[in-house]
């Protein structure tokens, strides 16, 4: 039952894909004001990319679970399992060097500059989320883990007969 909570299947859409955008949004919108600071030294840049930064690792802490459980559903010793491994570290890596990155800005000044220490780590971070994004994509689209097809509007004898 929890498994198909966290699956999604209550509202007929898989919630893992639908709750990695907050994270994924929010960590490139913290890469983006870390560029802008750095062209202009504008301190709400700073501060604006280190808040972005921790809404984004609450938002990776709601999408765990669900890509945990959506893990378990994928047929061993295949090749969407190895992708599906490789997707999952790379993101618990990104998730940790984001999490490296909030409590090192956290210590400098509080989140007001970035340094080019902890730019370094952002640009890092965001090669391998935008990896492990191109490896999730690949294990929907290709092969369609987490993928139900759509029966809105369709009554139970349509369904027979698509069957």
């Amino acid at each position: 039952m929890l498994k198909e909570i966290l699956q999604g299947r209550f509202m007929n859409h898989p919630l893992h894909p639908a709750l990695v955008h907050l994270p994924v949004g929010l960590w490139l919108t913290s890469f983006v004001f870390d560029i802008i600071y750095l062209g202009n030294n504008n301190i709400n840049f700073a501060i604006s990319s280190f808040y972005c930064m921790a809404a984004g690792i609450v938002g990776a802490v709601l999408a765990i679970p669900p890509g945990l459980a959506e893990f378990t559903s994928v047929q061993r010793n295949t090749r969407p399992r190895q992708i599906t491994i490789l997707h999952m570290t790379l993101n618990l890596v990104v998730a940790t060097l984001f999490v490296i990155n909030f409590f090192s800005r956290l210590g400098l000044d509080g989140g007001r500059t970035v340094s080019y220490g902890v730019f370094v780590l952002s640009v890092a971070s965001v090669i391998l989320l935008l990896t492990s994004g191109y490896l999730g994509g690949l294990l929907v689209y290709d092969y369609g883990i987490g993928f139900k097809p759509q029966t809105r509007g369709q009554t139970r004898s349509d369904l027979r007969r698509a069957a």
